[in-house]
Order: C-alpha cells, then structure tokens, then sequence
C-alpha cells in the first residue's frame, strides 16, 4: 500500500519549482498501467463496445486529458479561469475534468439536478469565465446570458447550435496540433469550486486547492489500501475523478445520478457482474435499495471486497444486509465528513455492528469512527455566531456535546459566491457572512466548523448527534435530532423519523414526524403503536406531537440527507 501512495506522488527536483497537480496522479497510472481500462460507461445501444459499454484506457484518458488542457490553453483559457462543468458522467467527464485541472483552470462542479433558482444563482455567484457542457445546459446558458456576463470560453459536449464557440471534437483537435506548455500549479492554487448539497440552506461554494485534491487522492489511497488494478461500481460520478488518480478502473452503471435512490439493482448488479468490481462508493439510498432487493433474489457480487457509503449515517440493518452479498472478506466503510472537509473520519461496518449499533439504538447518536491521520479536530461549545480566534472557541471535554471543528490539508480555506452575494468575483465577493460564520483563523491553519454537533468518546471516536441548525430548542433545553430519531427508527414500521420544532427558540415544541415502511390504511393507528413503543425511553416520553409524512424530502446529491426545515414548515402549516 505504501509504496503504491508513493509511485503516485510528484517528486520535484530540489531547483524545480514545487508543483501540485492531482493530474500528475492520472499520469502515473497511464504510465503504470498504459493499456488497463479507466473508465467504462454504459453505451446509448447494446452494440456501443464490448460488454455494451464506451470505454478508454489510463494512456487514452491521460492523452485526452493532455489535449483537453492544451487545447482550452489555445483557446485563451488562462490559469484561474473559472469554467462550469456540466458534462453527464462518463469518459468525456472524467477526462475534461482532469484537463481542467491540468490546464490550471478551476472547474465549477453542481448537481445538476438543485433547483433552477439556486443552480441560476449559485452559478452567476462565481462569474464563471465560460462553460463546458452539452448543448442543453449551453442553450439556458445562452438564454441566460446576461446572468453570466464573463462566459465567453466555452465548450459543447454534444451537438453545438447557435451559440458559437469549440465543440469537444475541435477541442481535442486544437490540443493535439498544440505544443505549448502547461502551467505550473502549486498547492494552493485553486482548482475547483464544488458546490454544497443545500441540506441546510442555499448551497455554498466551496474552493478547492490543489493541495485539497491531493491529500483526498492519498488519504483514501492509504485508508482502504485502494491500490492500482482494482475496479470501482462508481454510483457517485465525482469518486470516478479519485479512482483515476488511483489506477482503479471506473465503471459508470446505467442510472440518473441526479436521483441515486432510483437506481435499478438489477443495473447495478449487470454493471458488477460484467466488470468484477471489487470497489463500490454510493449514498446510503442506493445500498438500503440493492440491499433489500438482493435480500429477496438471493443476488450477489462476489467480487466485491471494499464498500463505500457517504452522505448521511448509514442505518445498521443496512449494513447487516450489505455485508452477505459481497465477498465473505469484505468490509464496508462509512467514511464522514462535507464538501468543505472530506475526509474527516471512517468507521467499518463490523466495528459499528459489534459496537456501537447498540448504543445507537438507545440514543446515543451515530458514532462515525476516528479522524484521519492528516485531521485535527476538536468539539468546542455551541454557538450560532461567528469565532473571530481560535482562541475564542471554548473547548469541550468528551461526552459533552458540542460542533466538531476540524483542520488539515483536507479543508476548504474557503467559500466563493452563492446565492444573494454580490457581483465581483474575489476576496471581498465570497460569502463572506458564510465565511465568518464557519471558518476560524488560527495564525496559518484554517479551522472549519463542520455545523455537526456531537461529542468525543473516551476512544478517540466522534458521535454524530445531528446538524447543528437542526437542534430544538425548548422551555425544558435543547433536543438533538439524531439520538431521539435513532430510537424511533428501530421501530420495525418505520421506515424514517425527524425531529422537528415548531416555533421560535427558545420555547419551541418539539414533533417527531415518521414516514412509515409500508404505506397504511389506518396510519394513525400505526403511528399509535410507534409512540407507544418509543416513548419507552425517558428522552422521547414528553413529546407529544407526534404526525405521519407520506414521503420525507431530501437532499438532491444523495437523496439520503433528510430535509428537516420543510418537515418544520409543514409541520408549522406553512407553504413548502
């Protein structure tokens, strides 16, 4: 495993300059394993390639990737440029990604499936310089134009119509006939803007350095053992981007990864089979569906050894049924962190299943394992103001619960324009209310605060305990939305809980909302029969509002995070 981190790092002479380039990694694995396939997608017909799928090799993707970056240098891209992508997952995406990269600009990534008023928003907040997108997202770009006064380079994935600029194809053409040189990027030199779920708010921009994508390439790298060879089931499209840069042969499986939890299992399960993946990453949504439906098919993948889930606690029965359709020596990850801090910590499944699944069921929130080894982190007292200092955050002893704040080489320093910021992209331009109110200076580390509350256990290992802006304040203290809904959901009827609060802090009244497995004829008889199960423990024994959801809103990226603000709404009787 070492000395598979090391071939992929860098190695600068002593007079060189220090560059910092995750497509180096790219790179050496074309160099490592030329011929192996990189990324596999499914193609538009059955007679598209072998097996059914469009497929390109380490030394196909890492010249395209070289041409894609020559070729937006020739056309007048300049290092720092910020472009939109807006490609389907696929070879085209991951190869112009990691052009992007190499060219030095700075690739603007979203999920194009957030709501037209913040996607509009959230994109006009960066003044991105051009967009590189098929021709749909490129048509409301040209509709839109006066939203994004700067996008002037741009580039068609698809068929171009009448907004003029390059397409893929003459891209690539312009590239190949270039010899010019490709700058020379450095750590902390931008590299992406990545936008935030929006499960607590307007998304957040996120900046992204050279250094962040590097130290995620290596720390996962050496977390799992992930060496070159392996092939990753990729249900989330940006992990491709890390398998890549690992010499681990993606596999894109038929799916709308705008709504993961509609996956069909029985694409999955073809896309596994046909490429004996030994790596899958996706949301908690995607592994509770194929899960249940290998439970009633008696379905496997045999060759699965290393599962990844992220985005939201994965449930115990989750894990418990994850585990027998893999390989008999497989092991299932819940890594945690956000899209400002990722990695932060993991946890295996055998270790929640023979640990801490049972005090999770009796209110003791979702224990989600030890930092990574790049992490600091400290749990400091609740405050929903902004730390000017580090030194004005009141540590926490463990089993105190507070927000986690976390520092490494892995952290945003930072967050660009979103929704309701001002115009001129820069410093002065960034959320900076955002900035105030998550990052904290301590003289040249940036602490962030994670907006997770939770505490620290005698073992080193944080318990999540919910969102921070999720917490219910109440004449009799405050209520955390993890523990209480953790004891509910091991009702055998419920399918999910959320705590909710009506009313402003701090006198508001706390409602425990369910959304049940089964659809019910009578379901304020089943809702009944839940209370009186859960009130059992003292924690959930005075609430008394208790109220049944047909279907819980979630987040878009993973459609696992629960959106608990609209369940307040609605609770409250107010308009969605």
């Amino acid at each position: 495993m070492t000395v598979f981190v090391d071939t992929f790092v860098a190695r600068p002479s002593p007079e060189a300059p220090l560059r910092v380039n995750v497509a180096d990694r790219l790179a050496a694995a074309a160099r490592q394993l030329p011929a192996a396939v990189a990324v596999a997608a499914p193609a538009r017909s059955r007679l598209g390639g072998p097996r059914g799928y469009r497929q390109c090799t380490f030394g196909e993707l890492d010249l395209a990737a070289d041409r894609i970056a020559r070729g937006l240098l020739a056309a007048g891209v300049e290092p720092g440029d910020r472009l939109v992508l807006l490609v389907r997952p696929g070879i085209e995406f991951v190869a112009l990604a990691f052009g992007l990269l190499r060219s030095g600009a700075t690739a603007v990534l979203i999920d194009p499936g957030m709501p037209r008023r913040y996607l509009l928003e959230c994109l006009q907040g960066v003044r991105p310089h051009g967009f590189v997108a098929i021709s749909r997202a490129q048509a409301l770009r040209t509709l839109c134009r006066r939203r994004f006064p700067d996008a002037a380079k741009n580039v068609t994935v698809g068929r171009r119509w009448f907004w003029g600029g390059a397409t893929y194809a003459s891209l690539m053409r312009r590239g190949a006939a270039s010899a010019a040189a490709l700058p020379e990027t450095r750590a902390d030199d931008p590299a992406a803007v990545i936008f935030t779920s929006g499960s607590t708010g307007p998304p957040k921009g996120v900046q992204y350095t050279q250094r962040m994508f590097g130290t995620q390439a290596a720390e996962i790298a050496g977390q799992y053992g992930l060496r070159a060879g392996g092939v990753d089931l990729a249900c989330f499209p940006l992990f491709g981007l890390f398998n890549a840069a690992m010499g681990v042969t993606t596999v894109f499986p038929r799916m709308d990864f705008s709504r993961p939890a509609a996956a069909d299992p029985r694409q999955l399960l073809a896309a596994a089979r046909d490429w004996g993946v030994t790596q899958a990453f996706a949301s908690p949504a995607v592994w509770d569906k194929l899960s249940r439906y290998c439970a009633a098919s008696g379905d496997r993948i045999p060759t699965l050894r290393e599962i990844f889930s992220c985005g939201a606690p994965v449930p115990a029965a989750v894990l418990r049924r994850m585990l027998p359709i893999a390989h008999p020596e497989a092991r299932m990850h819940t890594p945690y962190g956000a899209t400002e801090c990722l990695p932060v910590s993991t946890i295996e499944a055998r270790e929640v299943l023979e640990e801490t699944a049972a005090a999770t069921a009796e209110g003791a929130g979702v224990c989600v394992g030890r930092p990574f080894p790049t992490i600091d982190w400290k749990v400091i007292a609740i405050t929903d103001q902004p730390i000017a200092r580090w030194e004005d955050a009141v540590p926490l002893p463990s089993g105190a619960i507070g927000e986690l704040a976390v520092c490494g080489p892995q952290v945003s320093p930072r967050y660009w324009g979103g929704p309701g910021t001002s115009g001129d992209v820069g410093p002065r331009s960034s959320d900076e209310r955002a900035n105030a109110l998550a990052k904290i200076p301590e003289g040249d580390r940036i602490w962030h605060r994670v907006g997770d509350v939770g505490y620290l256990d005698d073992r080193g290992r944080f318990w999540y305990c919910g969102r921070k802006a999720h917490r219910v304040e109440t004449a009799g203290g405050v209520r955390f939305s993890v523990p209480a809904e953790e004891i509910v959901n091991e009702h055998p009827a419920v399918r999910r809980s959320a705590l909710a609060g009506i009313g402003a802090p701090p006198r508001q009244t706390p409602v425990m909302i369910v959304e049940l497995q089964q659809p019910s004829d009578d379901p304020q008889a089943a809702l009944a029969a839940i209370r009186a199960w859960s009130v059992r423990h003292p924690s959930l024994a005075d609430i008394d509002d208790w109220r049944v959801h047909a279907g819980f809103p979630v987040d878009v990226r993973h459609n696992a995070k629960i959106d608990r603000e609209a369940l307040s709404r609605w609770a409250a009787g107010e308009a969605p």
